[in-house]
């Protein structure tokens, strides 16, 4: 990670990344720009890579949080990498990626339909 913010030039701005050129003129909509032009770049890598799943940010974001809580990292620990303010949020969160239960569930329903 290092070396990514090492490769851009960050003097005279107060962004990590050069994402926001212009500060002070739109700076949400310079955002949503990048943001957009990064998740396309993403889903087309895993095109090539042949996921199942169209590849995004919010996908990354989603799989290591949900890595992060299999692995019984600290909610503390997963809430600040996850930029939460509250770990309430990221309760929530991590509640609303949990879906073993569900999935456990329909593994039986299926499986019992099968044997009918």
């Amino acid at each position: 990670m290092q070396e990514i913010v090492n490769k851009y030039d960050t003097a005279g701005t107060s962004y990590l990344l050069p994402i926001i050129k212009k500060e002070g003129l739109n700076e949400r909509r310079q955002y949503l720009n990048e943001a957009h032009l990064i998740n396309s770049k993403l889903k087309k890598i895993g095109k090539e890579l042949g996921l199942s799943i169209p590849l995004t940010t919010y996908v990354a974001r989603h799989g290591w949080a949900s890595i992060a809580k299999s692995k019984n990292i600290p909610i503390s620990v997963i809430s600040e990498a996850m930029g939460h303010e509250l770990e309430k949020t990221t309760r929530i969160y991590l509640a609303s990626l949990d879906t073993s239960d569900v999935d456990n569930a329909n593994l039986l329903i299926i499986n019992s339909l099968k044997k009918e």
